[in-house]
């Protein structure tokens, strides 16, 4: 029987916006985790160009040294072996993809953002030394440190199916979701700062994995796979989450530690409403991939940029996406509330904004500015930065929304688009390396805004947010899903 909450028990209940709130904990605490993971990823980005000597790759492999290429790091890394560093993470992660969600929805995602996260610090700790000594035994630990990686994002949305209310899962979705790009816009800036200490390049790494550890410690000690099962939570919340959460589409106040044990593979796969959404995350991954990973060689070789301007004018659109993607999570409840739009317009109209505005900025970014006037660049950073996290509000709510006990699986599924487009990134940029061409970075921008029109136009035709038939299940069947074979045939026996 599916348990009702009465408008006065939500009014009992902590807002979540309040000091109380301890699902905005949770909420920040998963922000934080990828964060954390996305900052031992990206470090690399910025830090490269503090890692490689850049004078003797001049002298040793023909290329041309631009005013701000004056870092002199120690190591020897062609141009082609620093696109396979940066290809690495990319390779373990697609290994993890698939098996994550499945193990997040199946089991405990409190346990495997906490393995996860541990091996990913482990590795990072490791970097200075294997980088040192061992090309290869640092590609292997970045490897490793992706499929470690790969399961934080799938684990987060499955915890959110269990901690996030239906009414508050796009804002609280929006925040967590948020953490990558806080990530993004924090790294720049640190390991630019960071490669100037004594210490120089090898405290990029040392920091994120000692923040790493700590953020375990607290981790561990706050949080639970449930509100049922958290010793923090008010007794007041509590009761308020256990009856609103929808974790079995319609069978509600079910908080059992296990999910389910029968998917439906082919609709996860090819569903055309979740095909839509992957063509997005793909899109989305390519572009974002080429942003971090190569807008800075872009600044340094087409525009000139010193480290510190590299730094700077990487980090704007960065920064400006975390706070974009609040604004447009909050717009889009807000127009949805008060019926402005439908929730499947609501999801249309932003998923267009970010898709068609990613891909006018975009080309932009490469055709307008030059190496004489460089600060062209700057109003289409701006608005790569505020129209890109649009997609809050268009794909990524769909996701959260449209299979809610297969969440962790179907973004594990679609992360599994998304790392083959973030692994094709830097493929591609090797290829074009290798075949010197000076259009490369043009190929690049504009192979990323045609992904986002092939995106938002599949969208607005295929694009849903409403639980799907398929996965919807009655109340036995949820019963039914916490219990073994064995247990089913005692019953029918």
């Amino acid at each position: 029987m599916t348990t009702k909450v009465s408008p006065s028990d939500r009014k009992k209940a902590p807002r979540v916006f309040s000091f109380h709130s301890y699902r905005l904990r949770i909420c920040i605490l998963m922000m934080l985790a990828l964060t954390i993971t996305h900052c031992m990823r990206l470090n690399l980005t910025i830090g490269i160009h503090c890692m490689v000597n850049s004078t003797l790759l001049h002298e040793k492999y023909n290329t041309t040294l631009h005013k701000g290429s004056e870092n002199t790091g120690s190591l020897d890394w062609s141009p082609t072996e620093q696109s396979w560093i940066f290809s690495a993470s990319s390779y373990g992660s697609l290994v993890a993809t698939l098996l994550s969600g499945y193990v997040a929805d199946r089991f405990q995602p409190k346990i495997v953002i906490t393995l996860g996260i541990l091996g990913a610090a482990m590795m990072t700790a490791l970097g200075p030394l294997l980088a040192s000594n061992s090309y290869w035994g640092f590609f292997l630990s970045r490897t490793i440190q992706g499929i470690s990686g790969g399961f934080i994002f799938p684990a987060a949305s499955a915890m959110a199916s269990r901690w996030f209310p239906p009414m508050e899962k796009s804002t609280l979705g929006s925040i967590y979701a948020m953490g990558n790009a806080l990530g993004g816009s924090m790294v720049p800036m640190i390991v630019a700062f960071l490669c100037t200490t004594p210490l120089g390049w090898p405290s990029a790494f040392y920091a994120f994995s000692i923040a790493a550890f700590l953020y375990i410690i607290l981790w561990i000690f706050f949080v639970s796979n449930h509100p049922s099962s958290n010793r923090f939570i008010s007794e007041r919340e509590r009761e308020y989450l256990e009856k609103e959460i929808d974790f079995h589409s319609g069978v509600k106040g079910n908080h059992e530690e296990k999910g389910p044990k029968n998917f439906p593979w082919t609709k996860l796969f090819f569903s055309i409403t979740l095909f839509a959404n992957y063509s997005c995350q793909i899109a989305y991954q390519f572009t974002q991939s080429t942003m971090q990973l190569f807008l800075p060689m872009y600044f340094r070789d087409n525009l000139g940029f010193s480290i510190k301007e590299n730094g700077l004018y990487t980090t704007l659109p960065a920064v400006l996406y975390v706070v974009m993607g609040l604004v447009w999570g909050a717009l889009a409840d807000f127009l949805k509330k008060k019926k402005v739009m439908s929730k499947q317009m609501t999801t249309k109209v932003f998923q267009s904004i970010s898709s068609f505005g990613t891909a006018f900025s975009l080309l932009m970014i490469y055709l307008i500015p030059s190496e004489k006037h460089p600060n062209l660049v700057l109003p289409f950073l701006i608005s790569y930065g505020v129209l890109f996290p649009a997609g809050v509000g268009g794909y990524f709510t769909s996701l959260l929304s449209v299979c809610p006990r297969f969440t962790g699986t179907v973004m594990s599924i679609n992360r599994g688009w998304g790392m083959i487009a973030h692994l094709g990134t830097p493929m591609l940029m090797t290829l074009l390396s290798y075949l010197d061409l000076s259009y490369k970075y043009f190929i690049m921008f504009g192979m990323g805004a045609a992904l986002e029109i092939i995106a938002g136009s599949l969208f607005i035709v295929f694009g849903d947010c409403e639980v799907q038939n398929w996965a919807k299940i009655d109340a036995d069947q949820a019963t039914l899903d916490g219990e073994t074979t064995g247990e089913r045939n005692q019953k029918v026996a």
